[in-house]
C-alpha cells in the first residue's frame, strides 16, 4: 500500500500542471481573504471564528472542482497508460491496491484545499482595510478545515471514485462532478437555506431538514449558531454538536459506504462493450473489374468551402451524437429552469410574479454565459485535440486544405452556441406557457442574442486560438480555464480597469418593460466590435508569422481589423469618465474632513423656500435645473461664511449668492464662501442657480436619478445645492482613520442628547417639463398642466414639507377614483394593470384606517408612480402626496398564485402609513431612535391593515417571517434597544418594530396604542416639533395601566 502511494504521489509531483494547480489554488484562495471576503455582520470581525468558519465551508464547494481535476490523472492512470493488465498480474491484492488508490486522491484533493485554505489564511491577514479581531488564532482556522474540508473532500472523493471504477468513464466523472455542485446548489435553493444570498425565511422545521441534508454542511453550521451573541461568534467556534454533529456523521458514514462500494467495484481489467459477432456468408462473390480514370483536383474558393463545410458536418456529427453535448443540454435546462422558476416563485416572504419575457430574460442573461463559457472551454478543446487523440492528424494534415480545419471547428462551435441559445429561448417560452403568461417580448429575447451568443461566438474564437498555440491538450485545457475564470466571470472587474477590455463579459443589467435593454445595447455592440476585430488581428498575426503565403492580403487584413478595432473602441470610450481608484478617493474624503469639519459647529442659513423648473429630457438621458431658494438664518447670531456643496456629477451653469448688495459668483461644486455683509438674524438671502445632468451608458447610471427613455425616476432633492458639512462624506475604516490622523468619526446623535429647536420645513414649487407623450408625476399636489412648443409642463405644490422631494415621468396610463373627497390616482405602464384595482381598494383602506386612528390626510390626492427596473434598493417610496413603486414587484405580482403574499396590501399599507409618520407630519429629530418613529410605526400600521383584510390569523403568519428574520440577525449585531435603532439596522427597526407594535397593541388594546399614537402625532406635528423614541414611549405610557408598564419598557430593550 505504501508503495502505491509512494508512486502515486510521484505521479502528481513529476507533473509541472500541478505546480500551476497550486498556484492557481494559493492564488484563488489569497484573493478571497484580501478581496473577496464577505462580511457577515457589521460588528463582525473578518477573522471571527464564525466569519473564518462561513469563509472555508463555502470555499469548500471548490473540493469538487480540485477532486475532478484530479480524478483524470490519478483514478485513470492505469487505464490510459494501457498498463491495468500487467498490475493484474502482479500478486497486488485488488482491494489493497483500491484502497491505497482512494487514500491518495483524498488527501491530495484535502492537501489542495489547504493550500487554499492557507492562502485564505495570509491573504485575510494582509487585507488593508478590513476589521479584524487582535492576534491570530490557528483553531479558529483548522477547525472549520476539519469539519468542512475534510469530510467534504470525503464526501466528493468518494462519490467521484465510485463512479470511476464502476464506469471507467472520464466524461461521466467530468459530469458528475458538475452534477454535484448543481445537485447542491439547487436542494439550497429548494430549501432556502440560508447559504443562499437570496435565501427566504423558513420555519424551524424546514431549517432543522435543511441542516440535517446539506451535503457539505453549511446549513447545520448556521442553525447551530443561530442563537449566539456577537461576543460568542466573534472569539468562540460553532459547537460541533447537535444537528451539525449529526449531518457530519452521517455524511461520513455515507461517503465511507460509497467509497467501500468504490473499491468493491474496483478492476485491473477494463471493462468490454460485447458487439453481435457478425454472421459470414458461405456464398462465394465474384467482382467485376470496374473501368477507372484519374480525376483531375481542383483548387478553388469552391472546393475550398467544401472542404471546410466537410470539417463542420464532422465537428458537429461529433458534438451533437456525444453523450457529453446531452448530457450537458440536459444539465443547462434543469440548472437554468431551476433558477427560472425560483425567480418567478419567490418562495413564503414574497408573492409569485408574472413569468414576462423580460423576468426570464434577466434569468438567462446572468446564468447563460457563465454556463456556455465553460461548456465552451471543454468542447473547443475536445474538438481541437480530437484528430491528434485519435492518431489520425498524420494523415489529415497530409491534405491540401488542412489549413482550414480551424475554420470548420469554429463553425460547428457556433452551431452549437446557436442550439444551446436556441433551447435557452425555448425553455423560456415554455415557461411563460405553463405559467398562463403568454405575452411574448421579442425585443427581450433578441438581447438574449446579443448579450449571450454574440460574446460566446467570441470567447470561442479565443480559445480557439489558445488551442492553437498550445503544445498539448492538457495545456491548452488549464489556460483555457484559467483564462475563463479571470477574463469571462465577474473577477475580471478587479483585474482589467477599463471596462472595454472586458469584453468576454456577459450582461447582468437590468431590463424594463417601459424601454427594454435601454442605452446599453449599442455600447455593448460597439465593445463586441473591439473585441472581435482585436482577435482578428491576432489570428492574423499569429498566421501572418506561421504562413509565409498571401501575406499582402493578411497585412491588409490587419489594417482594417485595426482601424475598425480603433473606430470601435473610440465608439465605446466617448464619454468615458475614469473611475476615481480608491486611493484617489481617500484623499479626496481626508481633505474634505480636515478642511470642512469645524462647519459642524458653524451655523449655516435654512432653506425656507425653493421654487424650481426642471427640464427633463429622457431621450438624451439628461436634465436641466433651475432654481431660486430662499435662505433664513434661524440663529441668534450673524452667518459671516459658508459651505456650498453642488454634487460633482451635476454640471454648474450659474451659482450666484445674493444678500442685500453682496453678490457672488459660484463656479466650484465645493465653495468655501467668507461674507462681507453677513446674514443677520431672521435676515433672509438668496440661492439662484441653473445646474444640468447628462449621463452614459459606458459609465452605468445611478438608480436614484435615473433618467431614462421611460419611467424615469429621480430623488431629485439629493442632486440639488446643500449648505453645510456633510457627516456622510468621511471615512468610516477605523484603520484609515489612524493612519490620517483623522480621529473619531461623526456619530449618529444619541438619544440621550439634549433637543434643539429646529425648524427646516420647505415651501416647494416644482415645475415640470417632459416631452408631449410623457406626463410627470412630482412630489406635493398638482396645481396646474400645459403644453407649449411639444412639451408638457406640470407644476406641483407642497407647504412645510421637508426637503425631500421627487418625480418621475413616463407614457402612462392612469386610473383614478375619488374617496372620501381624496383623488386616488395610479400612473402605471399599459401593460401593468393586473393589480391596479386591488391596489386602489388597499388604499381606501388604508385612508379610512389611518385618519379614523391617527388623524385627516394632509393632502387632497394621492398618487401612485410606476417607474421603470433600472431604479432599484426599494420596493416603495413615500413622498409628500405621492409614492413611487417599481415595476418589478407590486405591479408584476400574481397575487392569485400566492399563499397569502399580498405584496400590494403591504406596500399600501405601509407606504401611505409614512404620511403620517415619516413624510410630513412626523419627522423625528435625526438621533437614534429616528428609524422607530418611521418605519417601525409604518410597519405596525402595515399589520393593522393587513389583519383588517386577511384575519388575525394571517396576520401572526406574515409577523412570524418577521420573527424569524430578526431572530437570524440579530445574533450578527450587537443587541440594541428599539428605542436607539439606528436608520441603517433595518432588522430591527422592520422586523423588531413591527413584532414589538404588535404585542404592544395586543397588551394594551389596539384601540388604547392607537390613541397614544394619535396623541403623540398631535403633540409633535411638524415642524413645530421634533420628536425622539422618548417621547412615543412616554405617550404609551401615559396611555396603558401601570401593571402594564415593566413589560412595555421591556419589549423596546
Amino acid at each position: 500500500m505504501r508503495t502505491i502511494f509512494l508512486n502515486d504521489v510521484k505521479t502528481i509531483v513529476l507533473q509541472k500542471a500541478s505546480y500551476i494547480a497550486l498556484l492557481l489554488f494559493v492564488g484563488v484562495g489569497f484573493m478571497a481573504g484580501f478581496k473577496f471576503n464577505i462580511s457577515v455582520g457589521d460588528e463582525l470581525a473578518a477573522n471571527a471564528s464564525y466569519s473564518v468558519g462561513f469563509m472555508i465551508g463555502l470555499l469548500s464547494l471548490t473540493i469538487i472542482l480540485i477532486a475532478t481535476i484530479l480524478a483524470f490523472p490519478l483514478l485513470f492512470k492505469e487505464q490510459d497508460a494501457n498498463y491495468g493488465l500487467i498490475v493484474f498480474s502482479t500478486p497486488i491484492k485488488k482491494k489493497v491496491f483500491a484502497l491505497a488508490r482512494f487514500c491518495s486522491f483524498y488527501l491530495f484533493t484535502l492537501f489542495g484545499f489547504f493550500i487554499l485554505v492557507a492562502g485564505y489564511t495570509v491573504g485575510l491577514h494582509l487585507a488593508a482595510d478590513t476589521q479584524m479581531n487582535p492576534g491570530f488564532d490557528l483553531w479558529h482556522f483548522l477547525y472549520p478545515f476539519l469539519i468542512f474540508g475534510a469530510v467534504n473532500a470525503l464526501v466528493v472523493c468518494s462519490s467521484l471514485f465510485f463512479v470511476a471504477q464502476r464506469f471507467k468513464n472520464k466524461l461521466l466523472v467530468a459530469i458528475s462532478g458538475v452534477l454535484l455542485y448543481v445537485v447542491y446548489m439547487i436542494a439550497l435553493m429548494f430549501s432556502n437555506a440560508p447559504f443562499m444570498a437570496q435565501a427566504l425565511p423558513q420555519s424551524i422545521g424546514v431549517q432543522r431538514i435543511s441542516a440535517l441534508v446539506d451535503l457539505f454542511g453549511l446549513s447545520g453550521y448556521f442553525f447551530e449558531a443561530k442563537d449566539l451573541n456577537v461576543l460568542q461568534r466573534n472569539n468562540q467556534i460553532v459547537p460541533l454538536s447537535n444537528l451539525l454533529l449529526i449531518n457530519r456523521l452521517i455524511f461520513t458514514l455515507l461517503s465511507l459506504a460509497i467509497a467501500y462500494f468504490g473499491m468493491r467495484s474496483f478492476s485491473f481489467l477494463p471493462r468490454f462493450k460485447r458487439k453481435s459477432k457478425k454472421q459470414v456468408s458461405s456464398l462465394k462473390r465474384s467482382y467485376m473489374p470496374q473501368p477507372y480514370s484519374a480525376v483531375a483536383t481542383v483548387f478553388s474558393n469552391t472546393s475550398k468551402w467544401q472542404a471546410i463545410l466537410s470539417f463542420i458536418k464532422i465537428d458537429s456529427i461529433y458534438l451533437f451524437k456525444s453523450i457529453a453535448f446531452v448530457a450537458i443540454s440536459i444539465l443547462m435546462l434543469f440548472y437554468v429552469g431551476v433558477e427560472m422558476f425560483d425567480d418567478i416563485n419567490k418562495g413564503i416572504r414574497l408573492p409569485q410574479l408574472y413569468a414576462s419575457s423580460g423576468l426570464l430574460v434577466q434569468t438567462i442573461n446572468s446564468t447563460f454565459y457563465a454556463l456556455g463559457g465553460l461548456v465552451l472551454v471543454y468542447f473547443v478543446n475536445d474538438i481541437f485535440w480530437r484528430s491528434k487523440a485519435s492518431g489520425f492528424s498524420i494523415i489529415e494534415k497530409t491534405t491540401y486544405y488542412a489549413i482550414e480545419k480551424r475554420i470548420g471547428h469554429m463553425g460547428s462551435i457556433a452551431l452549437l452556441i446557436f442550439f444551446l441559445t436556441a433551447i435557452m429561448l425555448i425553455e423560456a417560452i415554455v415557461f411563460q406557457l405553463v405559467f398562463r403568461f403568454p405575452v411574448f417580448d421579442w425585443e427581450a429575447y433578441f438581447g438574449v442574442f446579443v448579450f449571450n451568443t454574440l460574446p460566446l461566438l467570441l470567447f470561442a474564437l479565443f480559445l480557439l486560438f489558445i488551442n492553437t498555440i498550445s503544445k498539448g491538450k492538457s495545456i491548452a485545457l488549464g489556460v483555457s480555464i484559467l483564462c475563463f475564470l479571470l477574463l469571462a466571470t465577474p473577477i475580471a472587474k478587479s483585474i482589467i480597469t477599463n471596462s472595454l477590455f472586458r469584453f468576454f463579459s456577459g450582461y447582468r443589467g437590468a431590463y424594463s418593460d417601459f424601454l427594454g435593454y435601454g442605452v446599453y445595447l449599442y455600447p455593448f455592440l460597439w465593445r463586441l466590435a473591439f473585441g472581435f476585430s482585436l482577435i482578428g488581428v491576432i489570428f492574423l498575426l499569429y498566421n501572418f508569422i506561421k504562413l509565409r503565403s498571401k501575406r499582402l492580403f493578411k497585412i491588409f487584413g490587419i489594417a482594417i481589423c485595426t482601424f475598425l478595432a480603433v473606430i470601435s473602441g473610440l465608439g465605446y470610450l466617448e464619454n468615458h469618465i475614469p473611475k476615481k481608484g480608491k486611493e484617489e478617493l481617500v484623499k479626496e474624503q481626508v481633505s474634505y474632513e480636515k478642511k470642512y469639519r469645524k462647519y459642524q459647529n458653524i451655523h449655516q442659513p435654512t432653506i425656507k423656500k425653493v421654487n424650481t423648473k426642471i427640464d427633463l429630457y429622457p431621450d438624451e438621458q439628461s436634465y436641466t435645473i433651475k432654481g431660486e431658494y430662499v435662505l433664513k438664518n434661524m440663529h441668534l447670531k450673524p452667518i459671516d461664511s459658508l459651505l456650498i456643496n453642488v454634487p460633482e456629477e451635476m454640471e454648474i451653469t450659474s451659482l450666484v449668492y445674493e444678500y442685500g448688495k453682496e453678490k457672488i459668483k459660484i463656479e466650484n461644486h465645493l465653495s468655501e464662501l467668507m461674507l462681507k455683509q453677513p446674514v443677520q438674524p431672521q435676515d433672509s438671502a438668496k440661492l439662484i442657480f441653473e445646474i444640468s445632468y447628462k449621463w452614459h451608458a459606458i459609465n452605468g447610471h445611478n438608480p436614484f436619478n435615473a433618467v431614462v427613455a421611460d419611467g424615469s425616476f429621480l430623488r431629485i432633492s439629493r442632486y440639488f445645492p446643500k449648505f453645510g458639512y456633510d457627516g456622510a462624506k468621511e471615512l468610516s475604516d477605523v484603520q484609515l482613520r489612524k493612519i490620517h490622523g483623522l480621529g473619531k468619526s461623526t456619530e449618529l446623535r444619541k438619544l440621550e442628547a439634549p433637543k434643539e429647536k429646529k425648524d427646516d420645513a420647505i415651501d416647494l414649487t416644482l415645475q415640470i417639463s417632459t416631452p408631449e407623450n410623457q406626463i410627470a408625476v412630482g412630489t406635493g399636489e398638482l396645481r396646474k398642466q400645459w403644453q407649449i412648443d411639444g412639451r408638457n409642463y406640470y407644476k406641483y405644490t407642497a407647504k412645510s414639507i421637508p426637503f425631500r422631494f421627487a418625480f418621475s415621468s413616463g407614457a402612462y396610463q392612469i386610473k383614478s377614483i375619488e374617496h372620501n373627497n381624496i383623488n386616488i390616482s395610479v400612473y402605471h405602464h399599459p401593460l401593468h394593470k393586473n393589480n391596479v384595482e386591488h391596489l386602489i381598494e388597499n388604499t381606501k383602506l388604508t385612508l379610512d384606517y389611518c385618519t379614523e386612528n391617527f388623524g385627516p390626510y394632509p393632502f387632497t390626492s394621492i398618487s401612485f408612480s410606476e417607474v421603470s427596473s433600472f431604479t432599484q434598493g426599494f420596493a416603495g417610496t413615500a413622498y409628500p402626496g405621492t409614492i413611487f413603486v417599481t415595476e418589478n414587484m407590486t405591479f408584476n405580482a400574481n397575487l392569485s398564485a400566492g399563499n397569502n403574499q399580498d405584496v400590494v396590501n403591504e406596500l399600501a399599507g405601509h407606504e401611505i402609513a409614512h404620511f403620517w409618520w415619516g413624510t410630513n407630519q412626523i419627522v423625528p429629530d435625526y438621533r437614534e431612535g429616528y428609524s422607530m418613529l418611521t418605519e417601525s410605526l409604518a410597519m405596525y400600521t402595515e399589520m393593522m391593515i393587513y389583519k383588517k383584510m386577511y384575519g388575525k390569523e394571517k396576520m401572526r403568519e406574515r409577523l412570524a417571517i418577521h420573527q424569524q428574520i430578526y431572530d437570524t440577525e440579530k445574533g450578527l449585531h450587537e443587541k440594541k434597544s428599539l428605542l436607539k435603532v439606528a436608520p441603517g439596522d433595518t432588522y430591527l427597526a422592520y422586523s423588531k418594530g413591527a413584532i414589538v407594535f404588535v404585542e404592544l397593541s395586543e397588551l394594551i388594546g389596539e384601540h388604547q396604542l392607537n390613541r397614544a399614537l394619535k396623541s403623540f402625532l398631535h403633540k409633535n406635528r411638524y415642524p413645530n416639533a421634533r420628536p425622539n423614541a422618548t417621547d412615543l414611549l412616554k405617550e404609551i405610557l401615559e396611555m396603558s395601566s401601570k401593571s402594564h408598564h415593566t413589560r412595555i419598557k421591556s419589549l423596546f430593550e
